[in-house]
């Protein structure tokens, strides 16, 4: 048995070889691909997202979707092998591929009258929604709709509420049909829009990801993979326990999230904006190891947190580099007044309960955020954090109006003006300072 097993295992390394030297490309046009075509040169492309998801994809392969193209859905990412990822990309000219987790909303068909002042999204789309809540609707690409939790509360313009527990229909408030009113509404649906669940070997190269009512890249166990040159934008806002108005009221979403386990991941030079929760983050509850992760030139604005991590007791941390990203405007998004839990921060670490080993933030700007720019949390079961391994250094710091600095394990407070008192007391940011952004943000967006 064990010859033949050893055997098997022989072939399939071999196989796999040979497949990666032949690696394919795939192209895939939502305007002009036919998911009947071989999709293997840019004049014979795939149409949708759901064939490349069906698809079995061998490592070294390149997926290729169309520059200035746009679909609708969900990308499930597949596994490439070591020295052979699979890569996720662009082919052409034009804008960055789009993929967007929302429906739109736009035809006044869509809408029929249900009060006063009160409107019902058709019945013919609804079942498109599922299990799914709708965590925002974003208006004409620039600004949110106020989600309510019931429907007696809707009363103002805008305001509107998905019934997730009865008949999963939205209801808007609007003093005219909205799809009249508005050129476009796209209500984002809570599915991960980019799923990384449990994938290795991967590379998700310069795609435009948007409005999706849970995480833009989502999901668990995951290892030897790059996210790069991506734009992901106007993220978040589901019920976490989709259960209401009767729930717990929590709402969810982050632009990038590496859940659990993770390892040797690398997010650099991509745009972040406009996320309810944070715009990157790896955390856990426990019993994961999360090491090895890299996130290095990235431009963040409008999000709440521009950086969140925690772990859980059982856990392990080890090895993260957050460094010469440019982190703006944090709690200053579309969520924050929409939050129940209001809690602007560049950088956010609540309890860390995992032994934790080289953890780097360094090289950054951090420009103005709600409450603080910093803040790190004690836990008491991981003496060690932050003060030995937690490392703070070489960071440029500005909040407006007064607002502080740092808070810092659980109790400390600090503002700009005592930037050098925390340094004397905490050891950290040696080569730090306390100084405008070089930049504007308006400069940072192009």
């Amino acid at each position: 048995m064990k010859r033949v097993r050893w055997a098997s295992l022989l072939f399939l390394a071999f196989f796999l070889a040979v497949r990666a030297a032949v690696a394919t490309d795939y192209y895939v046009n939502f305007e002009y691909g036919r998911d009947t075509f071989d999709g293997l040169t840019p004049y014979t492309p795939w149409s949708s997202l759901s064939k490349v998801n069906a698809f079995t994809f061998y490592p070294g392969d390149r997926v290729l979707f169309a520059r200035g193209s746009q679909w609708r859905g969900s990308l499930q990412l597949r596994s490439g092998a070591d020295g052979a990822p699979i890569y996720y990309g662009a082919y052409g000219q034009g804008a960055k591929p789009k993929i967007f987790g929302s429906l739109p909303l736009n035809n006044e068909c869509c809408w029929k009258p249900a009060g006063e002042n009160l409107w019902v999204c058709f019945d013919a789309i609804v079942p498109a929604f599922g299990k799914w809540d709708i965590g925002n609707i974003v208006i004409d690409g620039a600004r949110a709709a106020f989600k309510r939790w019931r429907k007696e509360d809707l009363k103002s313009q805008d305001d509107f509420w998905f019934d997730i527990t009865g008949d999963k229909h939205i209801y808007f408030y609007s003093d005219r049909n909205p799809g009249l009113k508005y050129d476009r509404l796209e209500a984002a649906i809570s599915k991960y829009v980019i799923s990384h669940s449990g994938v290795s070997n991967v590379i998700v190269d310069g795609l435009d990801i948007r409005y999706g009512g849970s995480h833009g890249f989502g999901g668990g166990d995951v290892a030897h993979y790059v996210i790069r040159n991506c734009e992901i934008s106007w993220i978040g806002g589901g019920d976490q326990g989709r259960e209401g108005g009767d729930g717990g009221r929590v709402r969810f979403g982050n632009g990038i999230e590496f859940w659990g386990q993770a390892d040797d991941c690398l997010v650099e030079n991509n745009k972040l904006w406009e996320i309810y929760d944070a715009a990157l983050t790896n955390q856990g509850v426990g019993g994961n190891v999360e090491s090895n992760i890299t996130y290095r030139g990235n431009v963040i604005w409008n999000a709440e947190y521009s950086f969140e991590y925690w772990n859980g007791a059982g856990s392990k941390t080890a090895n993260i580099l957050f460094e010469k990203n440019l982190c703006y405007n944090a709690g200053f998004g579309w969520g924050h007044i929409q939050r129940p839990d209001p809690n602007g921060r560049c950088i956010m670490m609540y309890g860390n309960g995992a032994p934790t080993e080289n953890f780097v933030v360094r090289g950054n700007t951090f420009c103005n955020a709600t409450e603080s720019l910093v803040r790190v949390d004690f836990t008491p079961e991981n003496p060690d954090w932050p003060d030995k391994t937690l490392t703070l250094d070489g960071n440029r710091y500005f909040n407006g109006n007064g607002r502080l600095f740092f808070r810092w394990k659980n109790d400390a407070n600090y503002s700009g003006d005592q930037f050098d008192e925390f340094r004397e007391k905490t050891g950290k940011e040696e080569h730090g300072v306390a100084a405008p952004p070089e930049r504007t943000l308006d400069q940072i967006k192009d």
